[in-house]
């Protein structure tokens, strides 16, 4: 790996460990699949000026929610290892915890920054996926990306 592409690496699992630790400071507890599913979302669509449902959505939210990331299977998968070290660092430097595939994030991390914010659309639909087990969520998301 050359200079510029370790440096890309570095800005990138940073982003990803903001963003996980925004959704486990909203949410407290919340499975693997699902962290890495919004952390994605959240990423991706960080810079998007209007989004296309609004916190006004009340019905299938998580559908609508997963079909934001029609025809990003590329990107989605490529974006997953870092991701995943991004959940393996904050694992090892104890701001997180896995638990049963669960990830927790650490009580004594009450001062996490808001870099990312979540919004209403996207907070609605990481708890109603509570609603689907891992199988089904995975399906959904596979199906539709």
């Amino acid at each position: 790996m050359n200079e510029l592409e370790i440096e890309t690496e570095i800005v990138q699992i940073s982003s990803y460990c903001e963003i996980i630790c925004c959704i486990l400071k909203t949410h407290r507890i919340l499975s693997i699949n699902k962290v890495i599913f919004f952390s994605y979302l959240i990423k991706q669509k960080k810079f998007t000026f209007k989004e296309v449902y609004s916190g006004n959505t009340k019905r299938d939210v998580i559908f609508k929610c997963i079909s934001l990331l029609s025809g990003e299977f590329e990107d989605y998968c490529n974006s997953i290892s870092f991701i995943i070290k991004s959940i393996h660092l904050l694992i090892l430097n104890d701001k997180i915890k896995l638990s049963n595939g669960l990830l927790i994030l650490n009580n004594e991390e009450g001062n996490v920054s808001r870099i990312y914010e979540l919004n209403i659309f996207i907070n609605k639909a990481i708890e109603e996926s509570r609603n689907l087990t891992e199988k089904q969520f995975m399906r959904e998301v596979m199906r539709c990306v």
